[in-house]
């Protein structure tokens, strides 16, 4: 018995290694699929957007306002990741009042609007009307939408004019950890602060959450046109870098830049507007 005890345990042990060298292969097997996935998968995004919109109207205006921007070492200038040709434009009419370019002022491209006279868009509220289980949309009174160029009882929202681009085409990973300098921010910047000295909560107009990492920064923004005492222009912009990919569902990483003021009265020169560049959001 003793000699088939001894085989038995040899067949045992090779069995357990042969289990174990199968399992570490299927192992490595899943990993390079996952892996591969991964790569085929892989996508860097640039999502750029501006609203802007003014409680009454504003004339002779000329609107030079931040675009993201990198600097290219081979040119040895800065671009924008923004091309107006893919951009879609919301309440904006180009071939009417308003021209939209990209103007390079100080080694700084920058997007120009401008116009004779931009009028408010305001519209009246619409009441949303529920759906119940079973009926069809289709047979739902419609509601009749009221535009005006001024606040009134029958229009009391204020509608914004928009800008949005989704860039799919970056060719190259994004550096969503330090971003200054290594990807499109807007320029020029000036660093305040860093967002470990900020406490989590409302900065500004801005919501930071706490422990997020980054930077306070400070954009100019050059803007000429007369306007009443009490109308005030809204300006927002933001961009996101985002990288993405596929393993066993959708993973990214991402950072964002928004700058975002209320100007108040006619403006004519820089002004300096403070933002939120909040940098290493997801997975790594």
């Amino acid at each position: 018995m003793g000699p088939r005890l001894k085989l038995l345990g040899k067949i045992l042990l090779a069995l357990v290694i042969i289990m174990a060298i199968l399992a570490a292969a299927f192992v490595v097997f899943i990993g390079y699929q996952l892996n591969e996935a991964a790569n085929e998968s892989r996508q860097s995004i640039y999502m750029y957007e501006l609203t802007l919109s003014a409680t009454g109207p504003i004339d002779n205006a000329s609107l030079l306002i931040p675009l993201p921007c990198l600097y290219d070492p081979v040119s040895g200038t800065n671009e924008t990741v923004v091309n107006l040709s893919r951009v879609s434009f919301t309440n904006v009419d180009r071939a009417g009042p308003i021209a939209a370019e990209i103007q390079t002022v100080g080694g700084v491209p920058l997007l120009h609007l401008s116009a004779d006279r931009i009028d408010p868009i305001y519209k009246n509220h619409i009441e949303p009307i529920m759906i119940r289980p079973g009926q069809n949309e289709s047979e739902l009174p419609q509601p009749t939408h009221i535009y005006s160029d001024r606040y009134s009882n029958e229009t009391p929202e204020l509608v914004a004019m928009e800008l949005h681009l989704h860039d799919t085409s970056v060719g190259r990973e994004i550096d969503t950890r330090i971003p200054l300098g290594n990807a499109a921010v807007f320029l020029p910047c000036r660093i305040v602060s860093d967002l470990s000295s900020v406490e989590g909560g409302m900065y500004e107009d801005y919501y930071i959450r706490n422990g997020s990492s980054g930077n306070v920064v400070e954009v100019p923004f050059i803007l000429s046109y007369d306007a009443d005492d009490e109308t005030v222009l809204s300006i927002r912009t933001q961009v996101v870098g985002i990288n993405q990919w596929w393993v066993l569902g959708w993973q990214s990483n991402s950072y964002t830049e928004t700058l975002s003021h209320a100007f108040t009265g006619p403006c004519n020169g820089t002004y300096p507007v403070t933002g939120v560049l909040t940098a290493g959001e997801g997975v790594y």
